[in-house]
Order: C-alpha cells, then structure tokens, then sequence
C-alpha cells in the first residue's frame, strides 16, 4: 500500500486520544453498576457519532423520547456528540464507559460493517450488540434541479458515448455514500471522479448547487435539497414515499444490475452489557421495539416524513444486514481505496 494511501487513510481515520478520552470521561457516561430491577437508575447517554443537525442526530431526537416514555424515565436522555475518525471516537466511548446499559449508540448500520473492516485492530464487531433499527434510508441518484439529464440511463448513456468523467459529492472517503457511488460507477462502466466532503449536509449542498453532476445520497436525509435537486431513481424496489422525489426503482431505469443500497440506522450498547446484564439488555431491547410502536413515535416520524420509513428491525435482521454489506465492501473496497490515491 502506497504512502499516500496511507496518508489519505490516516486523515480520514484521524481523531485525537484526548478528545476521546474527553467524550467518555468528561460527562455522566460512567455510572456506577446496578442491579436489573434498578435500571435505569439514572439518566442515560446517547452517543451521536455525527455532528448536530444532521439525519442521524434529527432521526436520534425523534426516536429517543417516545423510548424514554416506555423505559419509564423522567429525565430526557442526554445526547452526547462525537463526531470523528468514521464514528471510532463514539465507539470507542462507548467500549469505555461503564457496561451497565446506560450508554447507548445510534449510527447508521454501514459504518459499523466500515471498522471492522478497516479497523479491526481497534474495533470488531464482538464488542457491540444491537438493540435494533428504527429506520432504513434507501439511497437516491441525485443531481442539481438544472440538470440536463431526465433519467438516470440517459445520464449513464451520456456517460459512455462521450468518455466524460462525472464528478460525484460524497460524505467523506470510504463511506456508506462512496461505497454505493463506487458501485453505480463499477457497474455502469462509467467514469466518476469522487469528491469527498465533510459530512453528508455538505455532500448534498455540493450537488443542490450545482457544484457537482451528481450525488448518491440517503433518501430521507437529504430531504432539506428536495426543491434544489431531482432524484433519477431510488435504490430499492420501490419509493415508499408519495410527494418527495418520487423517485424510480433503479432496476426499472438501468441496463445493468444494481442491488438495493439503503442505510439502516439502529442502537447498540456493548456487547458485555448483553452478555454480564441480560434482564439489563432485554429491558433495553423491548423498550425500544415498543417504543417504534407507539403513537408518540409515529405522530413524530410522520410530522416529520420519517414514517415512509420507518420499520422496526430486531438485532438478529441488523446482523444480516452488516454480513450483506461486508460482502459488497469486499467486492468494490479496491476501487474505493485507488479513489484514495486520486484524492
């Protein structure tokens, strides 16, 4: 592996020892033990391994008070932020606060399968256990609301004739949004040239402003550039939506294969607290099951058109999904890496 791959993978895995430390003992995330009866026996902590205001934190803020009033809690859960190094710096807050049940993750399912796979020296999938998902973002094939293309074959088919390179906005190199980039441009045979951002707000403004042909994004988080961008198809067997994109299945659109590309966005806690704190876990897990099922929930996820996709997913279908995904990284990861080198 060249040095400058290695620098490129550096400075997207970089997080600094001390702000990690900081996220898992600067606040309430160690807690002193109790027994399953107690719990909770205080407030619990929300690792967000993103920055505020975006979808994992407004999906997180949507689902974490209908679960606070089924665990029967007084005081809200505290949402605690730390964005950086691929959500390692969150999950490493996590394998270091107190495995008791009163930390919990929320991140999208595809950057779980990311570290094991790209840091399975500081992170493997043993050390967490899934409580569940509570939603499932399908990605769309965006582009700027002037596009000259109307479809996404004819965007494809321009692509080939001409021998142009495409430009495509990403979250940040080696992501669920470049993976799926990656595949769209492996499978087409077509040339994409991937510009990376910092974060998904961003990926998805580059596109809205026509900085860039075209963006693969997750549905449901990218609704903020709905009136600036148009979607030439969805990722899934269907748009579940009505009124938003509207988008096309991609197999109805393409002359070549494409399997479905969605974000699952579940929680977890450690896998000792699962395996030291079972009546802990299961409190935890049913709770949250319950929760997505409840009045409160579904008023808030349609107020904010989160309901088109929102499926409870317990955490036997959540590791389905990182083996799944693990395959399709093995099979696209040497074409994400040469994108690294051109960076």
């Amino acid at each position: 592996m060249s040095d400058k791959l290695n620098t490129s993978r550096r400075r997207f895995l970089q997080g600094s020892v001390a702000t990690v430390a900081g996220v898992a003992f600067g606040g309430s995330l160690l807690t002193k033990p109790v027994f399953a009866n107690e719990f909770p026996s205080g407030r619990i902590e929300v690792l967000v391994p993103f920055s505020p205001g975006g979808g994992t934190d407004r999906s997180v803020r949507l689902v974490t008070p209908a679960w606070q009033t089924t665990l029967g809690m007084s005081d809200p859960f505290r949402l605690n932020h730390s964005p950086g190094a691929g959500t390692l710096i969150a999950q490493n807050a996590l394998k270091d606060a107190s495995h008791d049940g009163h930390t919990v993750l929320f991140t999208p399912a595809p950057h779980v399968a990311w570290l094991s796979v790209l840091q399975s020296d500081e992170f493997s999938l043993g050390q967490v256990a899934w409580l569940g998902s509570y939603f499932q973002d399908p990605n769309v094939l965006l582009v700027p609301s002037d596009s000259p293309y109307q479809t996404a074959q004819e965007l494809i088919d321009d692509a080939r004739e001409t021998g142009r390179t495409l430009t495509a906005s990403v979250s940040s190199p080696m992501s669920a949004a470049h993976a799926a980039t990656v595949v769209l441009r492996e499978r087409a045979g077509i040339n994409i040239r991937i510009v990376p951002f910092d974060g998904g707000g961003e990926a998805r403004n580059a596109v809205a402003g026509g900085h860039v042909d075209l963006c693969m994004a997750p549905y449901w988080s990218a609704i903020n550039v709905l009136e600036l961008t148009r979607a030439l198809c969805i990722f899934a067997d269907e748009d579940p939506s009505t009124g938003l994109w509207d988008a096309p299945p991609a197999k109805e659109e393409l002359d070549f294969e494409m399997p479905n590309l969605y974000e699952p966005y579940g929680a977890m806690v450690s896998a000792q607290v699962r395996d030291d704190h079972p009546d802990t876990f299961e409190r935890l897990s049913s709770t949250f099951m319950k929760a997505l099922e409840s009045d409160e929930f579904r008023e808030a996820a349609e107020d904010q058109d989160i309901h088109f996709f929102a499926q409870a997913w317990g955490p036997d279908r959540m590791n389905q999904f990182i083996e799944e995904y693990i395959a399709l990284l093995d099979e696209f990861r040497p074409a994400m890496e040469q994108d690294l080198e051109e960076m």
